[in-house]
């Protein structure tokens, strides 16, 4: 309660005040660190976004494209990456980006005493591993792996490790992290711990080579605002107040005050797909579940464009697909998904000897995520086929220890954006035996989903996930129901797209006078 007693405060104090224009958005916690891809949570990723910047990043398509980097280029053999410099990069401190300043950082993630989040997948003891990393030249750096890979990329481009984000080496000090000093469009400027983070309009930012628009981590950056202030309001209620009133410029709002938004002339929502995924998550090993044709029952059961209608409140398109609408590899192919049948969900019950066992979802009442509500539309869709089909209610950090122990028959589930397919399947498939969290474990599919990370021609790739998905909708390991969706407020004065992949994006976004 004295959390949002002080944000109320800090907002009626801001709204008496004559201050310097920056952009106010709304978040619902702290951040955990400055330091990139360590202590991490997703409001810090959305904070060091605006800060730091990796030698390459993810356009709106899931594509990784050069950032830092003016190109990069690959040996026949895979395993060399040749990356050059665009010219004239400036950190904050003004001084010049260098290959030795990529090696150093490279060096720095890479020391267990950094406790970089995302060692383990450049290592050697998860996914990729990078053996050497070299200054060929002033502009030229080579990253040698161990084995081809087509997630190397993507991987760096993560907001889990920090976007592998080059930071000046004046940023440390004897050793210890002081802030980070990078090359992005906004730059450190002050953290009131418990209230706000300020970052400043970084006056000598060029953008990457662009056509004029916000594309993802790439694409036109320009810094349109004084700066930012990421303000700590973890009360629905203020912050809705705060939009309404002008006080805060944009935050995520609840799906349920999706009218009130659209009516009120002082406001405007905002509603941007994200690669994340709403999905029922089912126990393959569970022994009413075990049965494909009981799975492909329950799928066949739903009228998703209804469901999703109804879940999303109106803002979601179904797809029963692993792989995002707006990923360069949703296919034709990926657009199939089981067809509402009642006639067949009979016969496959049938044949399948379902004799009416109690088939139980677990939900979560989360307000932005629509866990409970799909659930209830599933299990009255459900019911009238012959499926008897209840509904678990649980707190939301039960509910993941449930999915983490395998205990549970059928889970309604988001999932946060992963932007290359491949990296999406690796939160669903292997070896159960060994993660039980994990819900498919057909070998064929984690053969399909390892030939996904080595292969790295586009065309080889369509093909191993449409295959992928083909085998996806023969045994129906889990029910995809539609992209996640951020459901953002902004004031009606907001020009730009303040929000991408669940986080605030405030390049390319201003406050009209």
């Amino acid at each position: 309660m004295k959390k949002i007693l002080l944000a109320g405060t800090v907002l009626l104090t801001m709204a008496n005040m004559a201050v310097a224009r920056d952009i106010v958005v709304a978040q619902s916690s702290d951040l955990r660190s400055n330091n990139p891809g360590v202590n991490r949570d997703g409001n810090t990723d959305g904070v060091i976004l605006h800060i730091v910047e990796g030698l390459v990043g993810y356009a709106n398509n899931g594509e990784v494209k050069p950032l830092l980097a003016k190109s990069f280029e690959t040996s026949d053999d895979g395993l060399t990456y040749t990356f050059t410099l665009r010219d004239g990069v400036k950190f904050h401190n003004g001084k010049t980006l260098t290959a030795e300043d990529v090696v150093w950082n490279w060096n720095r993630y890479m020391d267990p005493a950094t406790k970089w989040t995302c060692v383990g997948d450049f290592d050697g003891s998860r996914i990729v591993h990078v053996t050497g990393i070299k200054a060929v030249d002033a502009n030229t750096v080579t990253m040698t792996l161990e084995k081809p890979s087509a997630v190397f990329l993507g991987l760096m481009s993560r907001p889990e490790c920090g976007y592998t984000g080059m930071i000046s080496p004046d940023s440390v000090a004897d050793g210890t992290f002081k802030e980070p000093i990078g090359t992005g469009p906004f730059k450190w400027n002050e953290w009131k711990k418990g209230e706000y983070i300020r970052l400043a309009k970084f006056d000598d930012y060029v953008s990457p080579e662009n056509d004029g628009k916000a594309d993802g981590m790439v694409g036109s950056k320009r810094p349109l605002a004084d700066g930012i202030k990421f303000m700590v309001i973890p009360d629905a209620s203020t912050v809705k107040a705060g939009l309404q009133s002008g006080v805060l410029d944009t935050a995520e709002i609840s799906p349920d005050l999706i009218p009130e938004f659209k009516s009120n002339d002082k406001t405007q929502l905002i509603v941007s797909p994200n690669n994340g995924k709403n999905l029922f998550y089912i126990q393959t090993r569970d022994p009413v579940l075990s049965k494909p044709g009981v799975r492909r029952a329950m799928a066949m059961a739903l009228d998703l464009d209804q469901l999703v209608m109804a879940a999303s409140n109106e803002t979601g398109h179904a797809n029963g697909s692993m792989v995002a609408e707006d990923s360069i590899y949703y296919s034709d192919v990926q657009k199939k998904r089981p067809a509402y049948d009642l006639e067949a969900v009979k016969k496959e019950l049938a044949e399948a000897g379902y004799k009416g066992e109690q088939i139980s979802i677990i939900a979560n009442k989360r307000g932005n995520v629509p866990s409970f509500p799909a659930a209830v539309m599933a299990q009255a869709m459900m019911q009238a086929a012959g499926l008897n089909v209840q509904i678990e209610v649980l707190d939301y950090a039960t509910q993941v220890d449930r999915r983490r122990s395998g205990n549970y028959q059928v889970i309604s589930q988001s999932v946060a954006p992963r932007l290359d397919p491949a990296l999406m399947y690796s939160f669903y498939v292997g070896d159960k035996d060994k993660n039980a969290s994990l819900m498919w474990d057909n070998p064929k599919a984690i053969e399909l989903m390892n030939a996904a990370y080595v292969e790295t021609d586009q065309t080889k790739r369509q093909a191993i996930f449409d295959e992928f998905h083909e085998l996806m909708l023969a045994e129906m390991p889990g029910i995809f129901l539609y992209d996640m969706i951020d459901v953002w407020g902004a004031t009606a004065k907001l020009r730009g797209e303040p929000v991408w992949q669940s986080n605030a994006r405030l390049w390319e976004v201003s406050i009209a006078d």
